[in-house]
C-alpha cells in the first residue's frame, strides 16, 4: 500500500520553520493488491494526476507545484500538467541517464508528421562531468533548521521546462 499526499508549506510562528500540512491523502493501492480484484490496477502517475486535478479544482487560480520522487518522472504526466488551464509546476528527481529534449519547435506549414521531441540534450551526468559547466556557488537562507548553507549550481542553459 502507498499513501499519496498533497500538503501545504506553511510557516509555523511557535516553531520556527515551514511545515508541510497535508490536506488530501489518497490510498494508492499496488498492482500486486489488484492481482485477486476484478478492477484494474491504476499507476501511481494516473493516482497523482487525479489527486492535483481534485486540488486545481478547489484552487483554480492559486499557483501550485508539485514535488515527487523519480517515480512521477513520468513524460505524459507532466505534459498534461503543464497542458491545464493554469499549469502546475513540478518538481521531480530525474535519473542521472534521463533521455532530456528541448521543446518542440515545429515550423508553420512544415510537411509531415509533427515533431514529438525537440532537440537531444545532454545527460545530467554528461553536464556534471562536463569541464565547461560553469558552477556558481549559492547561499539558502534557511537549510532544515540551519541558518545558512551554501550550495553549487550549475549555470549551463538546459531549458528542461518552458
Amino acid at each position: 500500500m502507498r499513501w499519496l499526499s498533497l500538503m501545504l508549506l506553511t510557516p509555523i510562528p511557535w516553531a520556527g520553520r515551514t511545515w508541510a500540512l497535508p490536506f488530501l491523502t489518497v490510498l494508492a493501492p499496488s498492482e500486486r493488491y489488484y492481482q485477486s480484484k476484478a478492477r484494474k490496477h491504476k499507476k501511481l502517475t494516473e493516482w497523482a494526476w487525479q489527486v492535483v486535478l481534485q486540488a486545481r479544482g478547489w484552487l483554480p487560480q492559486r499557483q501550485l507545484v508539485v514535488i515527487g520522487d523519480s517515480s512521477f518522472a513520468v513524460i505524459q504526466l507532466l505534459f498534461r500538467l503543464r497542458q491545464l488551464k493554469n499549469p502546475v509546476a513540478a518538481i521531480m528527481r530525474f535519473r542521472m541517464d534521463a533521455a532530456l529534449y528541448e521543446p518542440i519547435q515545429n515550423a508553420p506549414g512544415a510537411m509531415g508528421r509533427p515533431r514529438k521531441k525537440g532537440k537531444r540534450l545532454p545527460t545530467l551526468e554528461k553536464v556534471a562531468e562536463d569541464k565547461r559547466t560553469r558552477w556558481k556557488r549559492l547561499t539558502v537562507q534557511e537549510w532544515y533548521g540551519e541558518k545558512k548553507r551554501k550550495i553549487e549550481n550549475h549555470l549551463r542553459n538546459l531549458r528542461l521546462v518552458s
